[in-house]
């Protein structure tokens, strides 16, 4: 894998959008969060806004079971807790992007029932959060009609949060994970490993049909120089999300500057490949595939340990990571060789002409001749 000098990456960097990076990142959201008591779901609030706040965050609405006839009447949800009427910076209220109904009972109560019902003919998602010593019954985390996810806890401690914060990421629109987590605290560790996740997974994708391309004569250069720029730009953007979401400030420019400078030459990819060589068995492209995906979650994970915890990253915590991610790095590839490998089954509906089809017969024979077949592991 060819690496790129510090000219190109500020080149790469200049190139991204931050500003609308940004701009995607601080959009406006809406957690709605309702009980049969308002003081239940006001304690949720509480622990979804900060660990151990005494507050609710003002981007969440706080209302009892009979929020329903609110949202009926109106796409604004005007009811607020005591904690945020009083908000000067108070934001305009809109349609809830998700809810959570907190109940002391597996079986939902009729108000709660009819608040879901009202939510789900909106289309907004709703999480059920049954909290209490009911919550140890079997059938308490039994999904019912009409939910999209349910969560069964004995309190809001910090474990239970978690597992909360975990579903609502996982429920929530994709486009508004980031937002979510850059206003709460507690949903960022979910949100931010999904993004390091996701990202690693495009950039072995890409150097998997790279990998492919290259065994072709004469493309080889082209793409090798190509994956740099694509593999490099990829982690920059997902290093910015990282810092937007954990909090950092400053402006675009000067944070991604910052992030370059951290990072130092642990971030060029050469660095990253030297690493993982010597831990990967040569396997064709595989460990081209390995390395796109474990080098981006190594730089992933060492952002976010920088971000969160103002830890310097040094050679020994990068190495540290690489080790860390070689599993994943390998699990992704295996992954990916063995649904290149998988036959598809025809488009309904769709039926090439005969000579095409003996066309794309011998391209697709072609192919799987190049994708190596990964050596069984040992113990």
């Amino acid at each position: 894998m060819r690496s790129l000098p510090l000219r190109s990456i500020w080149q790469i960097v200049s190139e991204i959008n931050l500003a609308e990076i940004q701009r995607e990142i601080d959009a406006p959201v809406h957690l709605l969060i309702a009980a049969d008591e308002e003081a239940d779901a006001e304690q949720a609030a509480r622990s979804l806004s900060s660990p151990g706040a005494d507050f609710v965050h003002p981007w969440i609405t706080v209302t009892d079971s009979s929020g329903s006839g609110l949202l009926s009447q109106s796409t604004e949800i005007a009811k607020r807790s005591p904690a945020t009427r009083s908000s000067a910076s108070q934001p305009s209220r809109s349609t809830p992007n998700c809810a959570l109904l907190v109940s002391a009972q597996p079986d939902l109560s009729a108000d709660l029932l009819s608040l879901q019902q009202a939510l789900n003919a909106q289309s907004i998602p709703s999480i059920v959060v049954v909290v209490g010593t009911e919550a140890k019954r079997p059938d308490s985390a039994i999904v019912r009609r009409g939910e999209h996810a349910r969560v069964a806890i004995a309190d809001w401690s910090d474990g239970a949060v978690a597992r909360v914060a975990n579903t609502l990421i996982q429920t929530i629109p994709a486009s508004l994970r980031l937002p979510f987590a850059r206003r709460l605290p507690p949903l960022r560790p979910p949100a931010l490993h999904m993004l390091i996740q996701e990202t690693s997974q495009v950039n072995a994708s890409y150097s998997f049909t790279t990998g492919l391309g290259e065994t072709v004569p004469g493309l080889n250069f082209v793409l090798g120089a190509g994956d740099a720029i694509v593999l490099t730009k990829n982690q920059l953007m997902m290093a910015y999300k990282i810092a937007l979401v954990s909090g950092k400030s400053g402006s675009p420019q000067q944070l991604l500057g910052e992030i370059v400078g951290v990072l130092g030459g642990g971030f060029l990819f050469r660095q990253l490949a030297r690493q993982m060589s010597g831990l990967i068995p040569v396997w064709g492209i595989v460990p081209k595939v390995a390395v796109s995906y474990a080098g981006t979650w190594a730089i992933g994970r060492a952002v976010l340990v920088w971000a969160t915890e103002g830890r310097k990253i040094t050679p020994e915590l990068m190495t540290g990571h690489y080790r860390e991610a070689l599993e994943h790095g390998r699990q992704a590839a295996q992954r990916i060789v063995d649904n290149a490998r998988r036959p598809r089954s025809p488009s309904k509906g769709k039926k090439l002409p005969a000579s095409k089809q003996a066309t794309a017969s011998r391209l697709l024979r072609r192919v799987g001749k190049r994708i190596p077949r990964l050596p069984p592991r040992k113990g």
